[in-house]
């Protein structure tokens, strides 16, 4: 377990808690828009008849090119997210342990409030669009270990001081599962 992500409220351990199965649909999704987006501007990168000066076109051009570029780094990112969740998708384990804390995490929550509302807050309604998280901090025979519960059935399910079992998969750390075990 990483300290410094615990007291920065954020998870180092990118799409921490997602379902594989849904990381697999985004991904694939994401590739498949960045494809059309990049198809879209190299056509028009070769479409010269929509310009009237050779300055018109060679900035289209270079438009195109950022725009292709964007595509492509946007596509990638969408591979790997989609390659993430088929490799997460089937094998699962298993952790046993004592629940030391379920807690909600947001970016940037050990500030003092009134640096988190100085910070986050938008507009004058004072609204806070921090995305929010459920870590569970588990006392595990290896240490102390944390997953992101996404599932608000699963959360309810934890308790601090019981002792459960988790089934977790292993590279996002979606918790899938949440037993209770009685002493």
């Amino acid at each position: 377990m990483n300290h410094w992500s615990r007291h920065a409220g954020v998870s180092l351990r990118p799409w921490s808690g997602r379902a594989p199965l849904g990381l697999l649909v985004r991904g694939l999704l994401q590739v498949a828009i960045s494809a059309a987006v990049a198809w879209f501007a190299v056509a028009m990168a070769r479409a010269d008849e929509i310009t009237t000066t050779a300055g018109e076109l060679k900035a289209l051009r270079n438009l195109a090119i950022v725009i292709v570029v964007a595509a492509v780094i946007s596509g990638l990112l969408g591979a790997v997210k989609a390659v993430v969740g088929v490799i997460d998708l089937v094998p699962r384990k298993t952790v046993t342990g004592r629940v030391v804390s379920v807690r909600r995490r947001r970016l940037g929550d050990v500030l003092p409030g009134p640096a988190q509302r100085a910070i986050f807050d938008r507009r004058d309604i004072g609204t806070d669009r921090r995305r929010s998280r459920h870590e569970v901090v588990l006392n595990t025979p290896e240490g102390l270990r944390q997953w992101t519960v996404r599932s608000a059935r699963l959360r309810r399910g934890l308790r601090v001081d019981e002792h459960v079992r988790l089934t977790v998969s292993p590279v996002v750390g979606y918790v899938a599962q949440v037993e209770s075990l009685q002493p």
